[in-house]
């Protein structure tokens, strides 16, 4: 009875209650509002950055088969946006974070994107200062988005997944090798915890993480981590374990940056993993 009273109301937030002509009162649910994804236009919004114009570009031309999908300037995606017919792929700015985003157009948009009806977004990189490693895990960042936006219109309750469920996958790390960039690693992890660590987990410079990812080694995972460069007490800090060959998110949490805990896997991500092994 609990799960059912919490199903419902998850139901009822984010709908939109309105009248129709005869004045009678109807209620539109996130996945009624969701429901023509398929059907409409996805605008990509290419940004002016050469690099990330081409890697998102490239990555949506080889990835996305959800829906229709067009390549467009930020001044066409600010003609279109208040357009309830278009979807929109775009890049998005908030808290020191440059994140990847699916919204949809309407009405709402005139007030900014922050206003838009928001499908799922996917952080990239620290917005000032860049890594370069979301140029290399762009076609599984396309791929996770494109994943979770097609499940939300199955059913009523999954229209409110989020990225967090992908954390049902970390049981199938049992049978991963894990590529760790060291520096995807908190200051803060003591020599205990990493030795720890099975012979599987493999601690590694960027480059080998990297190639790891772009050569899609059979059943590996790479780290992705974002943050801003220079956190501050507060900034965010999102850890990411991703599938080489098949592109699937396996692992993500988030934590708020402080003195005791820096940018990177914490001590309690990694026995978390070390446990389902």
């Amino acid at each position: 009875m609990k799960r059912l009273t919490i199903i419902l109301l998850l139901c009822l937030v984010g709908c939109t209650i309105c009248l129709d002509a005869s004045g009678q009162a109807q209620i539109t649910t996130r996945k009624e509002k969701l429901k023509d994804m398929t059907t409409r236009i996805t605008k990509v919004v290419v940004p002016g950055d050469d690099m990330m114009a081409e890697a998102i570009k490239e990555s949506v031309s080889m990835e996305w088969t959800l829906s229709p999908f067009e390549f467009c300037t930020s001044a066409e995606f600010d003609a279109l946006k208040t357009n309830p017919a278009h979807y929109f792929l775009l890049l998005t700015e908030k808290d020191g974070i440059r994140s990847l985003a699916f919204v949809k157009g309407g009405p709402e948009a005139a007030q900014g994107v922050d206003a838009m009806l928001l499908v799922t977004s996917f952080p990239l990189a620290d917005a000032q200062t860049p890594s370069g490693r979301e140029f290399i895990v762009m076609p599984a960042v396309i791929h996770i988005i494109q994943d979770l936006a097609g499940g939300l219109i199955r059913s009523e309750f999954k229209a409110y997944a989020q990225l967090s469920k992908y954390n049902r996958n970390l049981p199938k790390l049992r049978t991963k090798t894990l590529h760790i960039d060291r520096e995807d690693i908190a200051s803060s992890v003591g020599r205990k915890v990493l030795d720890e660590l099975d012979e599987d987990i493999l601690v590694e410079d960027e480059e080998a993480v990297n190639e790891a990812f772009t050569q899609a080694v059979y059943n590996g995972i790479i780290s992705f981590v974002v943050a801003p460069a220079e956190p501050v007490s507060g900034a965010p800090c999102y850890k990411m374990l991703i599938g080489t060959d098949d592109h699937q998110l396996y692992y993500i949490q988030k934590h708020k940056i402080t003195a005791r805990k820096g940018r990177g896997f914490l001590a309690g991500d990694l026995k978390k993993i070390r446990k389902v092994r």
